[in-house]
Parts: structure tokens; sequence; C-alpha cells
């Protein structure tokens, strides 16, 4: 979920625009979407919801496109958090690390501080909106927000925020004792996420964090890779593509693929994917509608989760689910809808964030 720094220099390969991450950006964002575009019943410790189908639903929700996203959306469940942790080590290795306070610093600014503002001046509002939260309940998750206990999809802000910042302490620690390896690393992380269940404490979801942090030292391991080998040619990358996808349909039939498995293929393949649209699409990159949507993919992560509490509230309120239209319009605004609001949203934070700027500088 992190910017990326769009230009590295690889060894042996010289200097080279790294596009290939906001692609896997693009990916998993919409894969997140689509991720969270199925559920009817969720709850946490001070709301929820619990929608049941209605018995005149029209036979359009059983349809053959209606059923695929629905099963996308149970695919992308089964490895997309990782893969944004995972996404996030890589853009850590991008460049050289800093001092370990500028670090804590540039996080909480970047973290911690959206999951308050956006938590409280969102988040919770537009889920109250949705029925997710009581008059009473809303204001004990706005107290639940600062201890983690109701912290809604904003978990992985504070839960990445942990990840990193251990991550980087392992780093320099591991540098200093003249241990510079970045396998290492990788086996510190994995005895971590073994062993984290242990600790007697937990602030802000550290220990969630913690729970992943084999995945992020995973993507920075898998960064300095592709920096020193550069990446396959596009008859290799499709022809993995395609045994991926086999392996992935044959799990999904026979279970072949236990959870670890799970998370490392469907990471893969859509590394894989962003990969080959990168190439496919290589001139989209210039135009001024990609800029736009790849500086705002964050806040489409922050702004999209409470919305869809917004169309299950109108959509099940009204009994829309009765006609076909109903049906697809339902599919359409849970994903797409709340896509483009989503990405609106954050232009308009963009804009606001600069006149407010201009104003203080003044």
């Amino acid at each position: 979920m992190m910017s990326v720094q769009t230009k590295v220099q690889n060894r042996g390969t010289g200097s080279a625009r790294v596009e290939i991450y906001d692609w896997l950006r693009l990916v998993a964002t919409i894969f997140v979407v689509i991720g969270h575009s199925a559920y009817l019943r969720i709850h946490t410790t001070f709301g929820g919801v619990a929608y049941a189908l209605p018995e005149n639903i029209n036979a359009a929700y059983y349809s053959p496109v209606m059923q695929f996203f629905r099963y996308l959306s149970r695919w992308v469940y089964g490895f997309h958090m990782p893969l944004f942790f995972m996404l996030s080590g890589a853009v850590l290795a991008l460049r050289p690390l800093g001092r370990f306070d500028a670090v804590v610093q540039s996080k909480i600014k970047r973290l911690i501080i959206p999951y308050f503002v956006y938590g409280w001046l969102f988040m919770l509002p537009v889920k109250y909106i949705g029925h997710f939260y009581s008059r009473e309940s809303v204001l004990q998750a706005m107290q639940g927000l600062l201890s983690g206990q109701d912290a809604g999809h904003l978990w992985f802000l504070t839960a990445l925020f942990w990840c990193l910042i251990i991550f980087v302490l392992i780093e320099k620690i591991t540098i200093k004792l003249g241990c510079d390896s970045r396998y290492l690393l990788l086996m510190i992380a994995g005895l971590i996420q073994l062993t984290y269940s242990y600790i007697p404490f937990d602030v802000l979801k550290m220990k969630t964090g913690l729970s992943y942090i084999f995945w992020f030292a995973l993507g920075f391991v898998f960064e300095k890779e592709r920096q020193e080998r550069g990446l396959w040619n596009i008859k290799k990358t499709i022809l993995a593509y395609v045994i991926l996808t086999i392996i992935e349909f044959g799990s999904k039939r026979y279970g072949i693929l236990n959870e670890f498995f799970v998370i490392l293929c469907g990471s893969v393949h859509t590394f894989l994917l962003a990969d080959i649209l990168s190439r496919i699409f290589k001139n989209i990159t210039k135009t001024k509608g990609w800029k736009i949507v790849t500086r705002n993919l964050f806040y489409i992560y922050l702004f999209h989760d409470p919305l869809e509490y917004v169309v299950l509230r109108l959509f099940m309120g009204h009994n829309w689910l009765s006609s076909a239209l109903g049906c697809y319009s339902y599919t359409f605004c849970r994903i797409v809808v709340i896509f483009f609001i989503s990405l609106i949203g954050g232009e308009l934070m963009t804009h606001i964030k600069k006149t407010a700027g201009k104003i203080l500088a003044n």
C-alpha cells in the first residue's frame, strides 16, 4: 500500500523504471475491493451486520457472472493480506534504509496518523450510516479504535507499522553485528512469526503485525533478488502463469495445497498477472489517468470498505435484489462504483492537503 519509488539502480542492469510494483499495487487493490464485495455477515467487538438473502431473490443472483465474482472473492481472501505485506517489504527494499528514528517518524506519519484520522472521521461515521453500528455502539467503537479493538479494515495500517519497524530494527542489528544476510533476516522473521503468540501484551495490533512478518521479509528478499537477477522474459512469465493457474484450480478441486502454499501461489499468481499487464499495456503508464489512479490507491484502500455497508443497506433495505437489474447493479456497485467513489475521495483529499499546505505556508 505504500508509495513506490519509481526508479532504482539495478545491479548489472543500470537505471530501470520499476513499474511492476505500480501494477502490482493496482491489481492487489482491485483484488481487495473484490474480496470485500461478497460478505453479508461480519461482526466486530462493538458492531456488525448480519444480512440474509431475501426469499424473492431473482435467479440472476445465481448466474455464472455473479457466481464468478463470488468465487473470485473467496479466492482473493485466501492470500490478499499476506500479499500486501510482501508488497510492502518489496517496496522497502527499493532503496537503502535511513536512520531508524527517521523510519519510525515517517511510518507514524504514513500509517498511524491515517489510522486515527480516517478511522474517527470517515470509517466509523460511514459504518454508522450503513447500520454497522448503533448510536451507542459507535461511541464505544471510537474508544475501541484507540486500542485496536474495533479497527475494522484499518487494522492493516497499525499491524504494518509494527511489522515494518521491528523488521527494520532487526535489519539494523544484524548489520551492526556483521551478519548482513537477507536470508538470515528471512529466517529470523520466520521464527518470530512462529512464536509471536507467546508475547504477553499487545498494542495496536502489534501481534497481528508479527503474524505477517515472514511474508514481509519474503517480499524484501524477493526485491533484492529481483534487482540482481531481473525478471523473466514474457514467454517464461506466461508459461509460469498458466502452470500456476492449473495448480490453483486443481487445489480448489482436490485440496492439494495447504494454507502456506495457497498464500504463496496466490501471491505469485498476482505478481505474474501484474507483470504480464505491465508488458502488454506499456503506454498506459504515461497517461494522466494512470497517474491519478496509482497515486490514490492508498486512499482507495482507506475509503472502500465502509462504503460496502452503505450499499448493503440500500439494496437490502429496498429489496432491490428481487430483480435481475438489481442483482447485477448490486455487484457492480460493490466493486466498480465503490472503487471509483474511493478514487474520487482520494483525489479530493490530495487537493485539500495541497490547499491546506499552501495556506499554512502563507
